[in-house]
């Protein structure tokens, strides 16, 4: 069996998942780790899988023969001939952008540019996830708002808990609200943020306020990991942005880039 044990935030444990499916569609499994195994006190993302999807792919414990992926680069192989160097993407961040493959020909964050067997073959493993019914009906019940001229927004600003990020150099509000600004008073704008401070912006000082609508949460932005029910209000914005069309996304997050992916790989995407 191959098994996911990443244990970073939501979409980048999703990654990893497909990962397995692609490489073993028959025999794959997660482990779904909550507490940080080096401090017992510490939640890394508090919420049991099944909490959040019904797929019975968990398991308890890992066996010598498993072969297990931990990163949340999503997995080529060599029959997918892609050239060296194929990744492109750069970030800003002070680590910068890491590539598990020696020869940086991974396909995460270059969009439309992946070839369309590798992207079509990831949808078909995203799929295979499905969340519990009572997020399906909330996703469901919620994207009946959507019309044809609705854009999923996400708009990622690094502050966890209030606490400044080594990503931070990567959001500036203003270019989200001057790429919204293109499209004419005909769309409407679905927007999702992990910050309660974007989202005080966009619903009471944007000029842009009357055409935007939020998922009602009940649950805190700013530490939804620390919750089920945050986790869980997280899974449906997610499954929610993959509901259109449109995507304004931001630059370096897994969420939207997995967004994408269920939304099957939309041509019209910016990231930001």
């Amino acid at each position: 069996m191959i098994i996911s044990i990443n244990e970073g935030g939501l979409s980048n444990r999703l990654k990893t998942i497909a990962s397995c499916i692609r490489l073993d569609k028959d025999n794959y499994g997660v482990k779904w780790n909550i507490l940080d195994d080096y401090n017992k006190n510490t939640h890394i993302l508090n919420c049991p899988f099944n909490k959040l999807f019904k797929n019975n792919i968990e398991v308890k414990e890992i066996k010598k023969d498993d072969k297990v992926i931990k990163n949340p680069y999503l997995a080529i192989k060599e029959s997918d001939n892609l050239p060296d160097n194929f990744n492109t993407f750069k970030s800003n961040c002070s680590r910068g952008f890491w590539c598990e493959d020696p020869r940086n020909r991974n396909i995460d964050y270059m969009y439309n540019k992946i070839p369309k067997s590798i992207k079509y073959e990831f949808i078909n493993c995203f799929k295979k996830l499905e969340p519990i019914d009572e997020l399906k009906n909330k996703i469901e019940n919620f994207s009946k708002k959507f019309k044809d001229n609705t854009i999923s927004v996400h708009i990622r600003s690094w502050n966890r808990n209030g606490e400044k990020s080594r990503r931070d150099g990567l959001f500036e509000i203003k270019k989200y609200e001057n790429e919204m600004e293109k499209y004419d008073s005909k769309y409407r704008f679905f927007l999702s943020t992990d910050s309660e401070e974007v989202r005080k912006y966009f619903s009471e000082k944007s000029e842009l306020k009357n055409r935007i609508m939020f998922y009602n949460r009940i649950s805190s932005l700013n530490n939804s990991r620390d919750f089920t029910e945050g986790m869980q209000e997280d899974l449906v914005e997610l499954y929610l942005l993959s509901k259109n069309k449109i995507i304004i996304g931001s630059h370096f997050s897994t969420f939207t880039e997995v967004a994408w992916y269920l939304a099957c790989c939309p041509r019209t995407i910016t990231i930001l």
